[in-house]
């Protein structure tokens, strides 16, 4: 207590030399953490400068969604050549169909409200499409067949339910592997109505629902032959003739919702009549 009070009155410009000196020794070690935390203060402060405005962010945005929309069109383009290989995988071997082409063509015109009108595609002569091709969707499906004027680079299709009485088989897909020996199906005559077929076969007929007609019909190139035209819908008795039953036969895929298949031109020779 005495030298407190010593110091105390003692004059203060004799004390400030040695509180000075005393403050720098308290001092000295906390200078490097407050430049530290400076430097962090001015690290994490926001410049202004390097914020977007609001149209970089629109068209940031607008980039993200066309680069989305890039990839879903890729995933598209993907499954359509994946359906594309398996439509070639289905073709006939060459050696029983001739020479010919496949091209594959995008629909450009028609009419949706008419399952039998003719279809517009954006290929013709340039590209090897001849009058008679043969339109298949998915290998084994048959779209319709091409009429006789064919342009330079475009050519008009008809579904097959556009055309008149056709000769098919009704045959049981399921259990192909045990038809017996010549048992090649039902043979019958389909009558366009509607947009689909109908037909009548003795009542003593198998015909059952969810069998499928495939082309036998001597007026179509020999590749549309066994080619899937419909599936059967409906299955009753004939109400004018109780010892028959009419089968309602539907196209299996609609050619007015496909907007691109296969064309299988022939190469030289073989045409069918438009």
């Amino acid at each position: 207590m005495l030298v407190v009070l010593v110091l105390s009155l003692l004059p203060t410009t004799w004390l400030v030399p040695w509180t000075n000196r005393l403050s720098e020794i308290v001092r000295l070690p906390l200078v490097p953490l407050g430049d530290v935390a400076t430097s962090v203060r001015i690290w994490l402060t926001v410049d202004g400068s390097d914020l977007a405005d609001r149209a970089q962010f629109d068209l940031l945005e607008t980039e993200r969604n066309e680069y989305r929309r890039r990839f879903h069109a890729a995933n598209e383009r993907v499954r359509e050549l994946e359906g594309l290989v398996e439509s070639l995988r289905g073709l006939p071997p060459t050696g029983e169909v001739g020479e010919f082409v496949a091209i594959e063509v995008d629909v450009v015109g028609g009419d949706p409200s008419s399952p039998s009108s003719p279809l517009q595609v954006n290929a013709g002569r340039r590209r090897g499409i001849l009058p008679g091709a043969v339109a298949v969707h998915r290998g084994d499906t048959l779209v319709g067949r091409v009429l006789a004027d064919v342009g330079p680079t475009t050519a008009w299709i008809r579904p097959a339910a556009g055309f008149g009485l056709i000769d098919a088989r009704l045959v049981d897909d399921q259990g192909i592997t045990d038809r017996e020996p010549g048992n090649d199906g039902v043979p019958v005559q389909l009558r366009p109505e509607e947009g689909g077929w109908t037909t009548t076969v003795d009542r003593a007929v198998a015909v059952e629902l969810g069998m499928v007609a495939r082309l036998h019909d001597p007026g179509w190139s020999r590749f549309a032959q066994g080619l899937v035209i419909g599936v059967v819908r409906e299955v009753g008795t004939l109400e004018s003739n109780p010892t028959r039953k009419t089968v309602r036969v539907e196209v299996l895929t609609d050619p007015q919702r496909l907007d691109h298949f296969l064309v299988v031109s022939p190469k030289t020779g073989e045409e069918g009549m438009p």
